[in-house]
């Protein structure tokens, strides 16, 4: 009986040497209160859709983190799934589904964590990165500003957990590569009239 009960004091305390923080990564209107705004909109590449909430389960969105002070480039996901937008018959449109918990690696708690949320089409890309640099990307691609969390304990409320400094996503059409080539052509051109003179 020692025995047993000295494997489990040592298991809780092997568990808690490699404590993982976690965070409730959703932003439906009952979690996240506004403002500031917390939904993902349609940005202002998009025509008469920019600023209105966006939808679409092809929409992938996916929580990176790194520690306080690191990069975005240095941003890593996290290991859980991405979520998805919800369809445009939503009564809660520029809102994912399929959040709930998700786990940091290495991030006990205490620890300070910059946050990013990233959006993009699945139909280019199984990961943000692939997506963005897709060169037949014709989606959407979108993400949020760098936002500070502190990882609670686990002891601590529900409310600890949310995103409160998450401020939305804007969400933009990718320009086709042709457009690209179309605006060089044009500062090219500027700059030939320009030497004439």
């Amino acid at each position: 009986m020692k025995k047993l009960i000295l494997t489990t004091l040592m298991s809780v305390a092997a568990v808690g040497a490699f404590a993982q923080g976690t965070v409730t990564f959703l932003n439906d209107t009952a979690t996240l209160s506004t403002p500031p705004d917390r939904f993902v909109r349609f940005g202002t590449s998009t025509g008469p859709l920019a600023g209105a909430p966006a939808y679409g389960t092809n929409i992938q969105v996916q929580l990176y983190y790194g520690t306080s002070g690191s990069a975005e480039s240095a941003l890593i996901p996290v290991s859980a799934g991405p979520a998805r937008l919800r369809v445009s018959t939503s009564t809660q449109v520029g809102t994912w589904q399929s959040g709930g918990s998700r786990t940091f690696q290495s991030a006990a708690a205490g620890a300070s964590l910059f946050l990013q949320v990233r959006a993009w089409d699945i139909n280019y890309g199984a990961t943000y990165e692939a997506a963005a640099t897709n060169p037949n990307n014709a989606g959407f691609l979108g993400k949020s500003a760098l936002f500070g969390y502190v990882v609670p304990a686990a002891s601590d409320p529900p409310a600890a957990f949310l995103m409160a400094n998450f401020a939305g996503v804007a969400l933009d059409a990718v320009p086709e590569p042709g457009s690209f080539a179309l605006a060089g052509l044009g500062a090219a051109a500027l700059l030939i009239f320009r030497r004439r003179k």
